[in-house]
């Protein structure tokens, strides 16, 4: 019942942020950490600030995403974590993050150009390396319209 609500949640934040792209300002972007998670520790950074730090997180078998995400809207920037919303002071957003983010103590550095689209779907599955090795990758969808999670 929980894991319902808190993706009833999700879904409800990414529609709220992203309802009018017209409207949009430039400081607002959604962070939803997403698939191939299982029981892995995360920490992140956006533009040098700490924002989460060794939160174990496992993506959810029907909607495939977990109960971590970062948003900032008019509010402030918030981080919701299993149904706990945290405000943090404002990012200053200039069209680029600096995602600078750490799973299993294995760090990667991602700049996203929010111009491309802000919502953010942060995955960390298995794609094939260069060697044809299957390996655990950290990829960054980036939507302008309301992400629908079937």
């Amino acid at each position: 019942m929980k894991k319902g609500l808190l993706a009833i949640l999700l879904v409800s934040m990414i529609v709220g942020i992203s309802y009018s792209q017209s409207k949009r300002k430039k400081s607002q972007f959604s962070l939803i950490i997403g698939s191939c998670f299982k029981s892995d520790t995360v920490d992140i950074s956006i533009n040098g600030q700490g924002l989460v730090r060794n939160e174990v997180v496992e993506s959810h078998f029907s909607t495939g995403i977990t109960q971590l995400a970062i948003y900032q809207d008019d509010n402030g920037l918030w981080v919701l974590n299993k149904n706990v919303r945290t405000k943090l002071g404002r990012l200053d957003v200039n069209k680029i993050l600096a995602l600078n983010i750490k799973i299993n103590g294995v760090a990667t550095s991602k700049s996203v150009d929010l111009r491309k689209g802000w919502i953010l779907m942060l995955d960390n599955c298995y794609t094939e390396s260069k060697a044809g090795k299957a390996e655990r990758a950290v990829t960054i969808q980036q939507h302008k319209k309301t992400v629908v999670l079937e």
